[in-house]
């Protein structure tokens, strides 16, 4: 076992076919811990887990107490009133929150944290495949599956450097204390624990100016962004301890952010680095100390060009040349469950991606209607997540779907929380004013022939949401291969 200080050599992790809990359990497994976990769902996830040593239970009653060392949970475990927990506390068994254990392994080595509201897990990832390429051994923690760790998104390499994703949605993001910390943007999501934007645009600013000297990378035309840098950002000589390095469009500055860049710069004198770039048709150019450079990365989109260039500063400061990154990010891989293409039925393209927040659903569908042009429609099938975030953004939601040709609607997916009375698929249709929609029932197969009666050949399916909406694309494809037979 790797010489970190955890708390024993077993662990039980609750949820263990969560994203982020997954990720976490391959990265015990290669330290050598013995992984016990629970989770009510088996899936390939699992499936994958106990192939690898994992003892994994459908439920909490079948699990020996007896053979845990220390318990990890995440915030999205809702059934605490269990007796499994009483029993560790009486046994003394030590309890963590998932985001302690990734601070125990990730602090002793040289770390990248990455945050934001949307596009971290592509950015990690990216970070992460170069860092793999150059044979640098990273530790990694992607909340999704990567094509360069087979079928799963954490590793715990030999190498000094560890990469992972902040997870801002509790706050617990702010117990991290990276060397090398980024913020992609800041959005209004996770209200319901924030209560308001202003608290979770200064949990951000926590996040980038703890006492951990080293360096911040942020996307500074992003809006929650500028607003934290030009209200919360107020540097002084004694905290002048970390590099703030922020992505600019100059062409899209207006004076009142210039001037207050401005005063910034007159504080932190060479420790601030103006990164001005543009986007071009295929991707984006940018100025690195006085040299140019250009990436094209194989998914289409301003934002994938951002969070590329992003990385791409992460890696420059690592030390890894110049010409490196840009190959490496130009054969960028992917990350499961981002605009994943599943597969091509009867010349219908089906294409599944895990946007839940406004922001990210037009991005997406407006990235996808770009390359479609005029051949075909984007018929969309979205999966509302969350009955609390459909409740706060339902106007948003809808907005975010208008450049679809059609949309379905499937039930809202509740990962476990309560149901609002009032809250419902509807609450977003009826915002949806001319565009044309459907509610479905949330049963497979039923929903699949109401939506193939509306796909013709050079359509495209997006499948989008958090859930489990994914079922519907494959199941599509599944009777399509079954009728070619």
């Amino acid at each position: 076992m790797a010489k970190f200080n955890l708390p024993g050599h077993s662990a039980l992790l609750l949820g263990i076919g969560g994203s982020g809990m997954s990720s976490l359990a391959h990265i015990l497994l290669d330290m050598g811990v013995s992984v016990y976990g629970y989770d009510k769902k088996s899936t390939a996830v699992t499936s994958y887990l106990t192939e690898r040593g994992a003892k994994i239970a459908g439920n909490l009653d079948q699990i020996e107490i007896k053979d845990i060392e220390f318990m990890v949970f995440s915030s999205a475990i809702n059934d605490k009133n269990h007796s499994i927990f009483e029993d560790a506390k009486n046994l003394n068994i030590p309890m963590f929150h998932r985001s302690d254990v990734l601070h125990k392994i990730f602090s002793q080595k040289k770390s990248i944290s990455v945050a934001g509201s949307h596009g971290k897990t592509s950015t990690t990832a990216m970070i992460a495949q170069v860092l793999k390429d150059q044979n640098l051994s990273p530790s990694v923690m992607v909340g999704g599956e990567v094509p360069f760790l087979g079928k799963r998104g954490g590793q715990f390499g030999a190498g000094e450097w560890g990469v992972y994703e902040s997870d801002e949605s509790d706050g617990t993001f702010l117990k991290h204390k990276a060397n090398l910390r980024i913020i992609t943007n800041i959005d209004n999501d996770h209200l319901d624990f924030y209560h308001s934007r202003e608290k979770l645009e200064e949990a951000f600013f926590r996040y980038i100016a703890t006492d951990t000297p080293g360096h911040v990378i942020v996307q500074g035309m992003d809006e929650g962004i500028r607003n934290m840098i030009c209200h919360l950002f107020q540097p002084k000589p004694e905290n002048q301890n970390f590099n703030l390095w922020i992505l600019l469009n100059l062409n899209s500055l207006d004076l009142e952010y210039k001037d207050k860049l401005d005063q910034i710069r007159k504080h932190l004198t060479k420790n601030l680095h103006i990164i001005p770039y543009e986007f071009k048709k295929n991707g984006i150019s940018f100025q690195v100390q006085e040299q140019t450079y250009q990436l094209e990365l194989p998914f289409s989109g301003q934002h994938y060009s951002l969070n590329g260039l992003t990385a791409f500063i992460a890696l420059h400061i690592v030390g890894i040349p110049a010409i490196s990154i840009q190959a490496g990010l130009n054969a960028y891989q992917g990350v499961k469950r981002r605009q994943e293409v599943l597969g091509t039925a009867n010349s219908i393209t089906v294409i599944d991606d895990y946007g839940h927040h406004p922001t990210e659903i037009a991005t997406v569908i407006h990235s996808l209607k770009n390359q479609k042009k005029d051949n075909g429609k984007l018929i969309v099938l979205f999966q509302p997540h969350r009955y609390t975030r459909t409740a706060n953004l339902k106007n948003e939601l809808a907005d975010s779907l208008v450049n679809a040709d059609y949309i379905f609607l499937l039930p809202i997916y509740s990962a476990g929380e309560a149901i609002i009375p009032g809250i419902s698929s509807e609450s977003i249709a009826e915002n949806l004013n001319s565009n044309p929609w459907k509610i479905l029932k949330g049963e497979v197969v039923e929903d699949v022939t109401v939506i193939d009666a509306h796909l013709h050949p050079g359509d495209t399916l997006l499948c989008i949401g958090a859930g489990n909406v994914r079922d519907w694309g494959e199941y599509y494809l599944q009777e399509k291969s079954k009728l070619k037979k």
